[in-house]
């Protein structure tokens, strides 16, 4: 195979693996939107009391599972971008134009701080859901105050952890050339 059959081949493998990720981001964000609720109604039923604590950590691994297909996504591109396009003849390929213009990054940055919005809404909305559980269930020898305040500093965790990743992840993945 010479070089320019390996480098075609690479960008098919990469387009390829592009189609896929976006279909998994789609799956994602589906079953996001389904998930959370169903299980917070049944967090709601009376007889179910472990359900509650654990959506703020579905709704976390879900947007990890996002960011993460985000950032496979964006190795694409940079990879086709950093290694392909330049030893194609004719100039700069898409990723490089793209990069090059600021104004159609826009919608990038509305999707993912819609994302994030998104996320936000849910997890906080949860965790509350969960400390207010977790206070009303004083059982397995812990009072239900302290299984609330030890709830809350976990969700504070998963939170603050989730605002660093999100910022980095906001950089870059809008970022352009100037």
């Amino acid at each position: 195979m010479d070089k320019q059959d390996f480098v075609r081949e690479q960008y098919l493998a990469l387009r390829a693996e592009i189609n896929d990720i976006k279909a998994r981001l789609f799956k994602t964000v589906g079953l996001g939107l389904v998930v959370v609720p169903v299980l917070t109604f049944m967090a709601e039923m009376e007889d179910v009391r472990f359900v509650g604590p654990i959506i703020p950590f579905v709704v976390m691994v879900l947007t990890i599972l996002f960011v993460s297909e985000e950032n496979a996504l964006m190795r694409c591109g940079r990879y086709i971008r950093e290694r392909i396009e330049p030893l194609i003849e004719e100039g700069a390929g898409w990723e490089a134009w793209l990069e090059s213009q600021p104004k159609l990054r826009t919608m990038d940055k509305q999707l993912f701080g819609c994302f994030l919005i998104t996320f936000f809404v849910f997890y906080f909305a949860s965790a509350g859901m969960a400390i207010e559980k977790l206070w009303i269930n004083a059982d397995a020898g812990m009072s239900g105050e302290a299984k609330a305040i030890a709830g809350g500093i976990v969700y504070g965790i998963g939170a603050l952890w989730m605002i660093i990743t999100a910022l980095g992840h906001w950089r870059a993945s809008t970022a352009t050339t100037p």
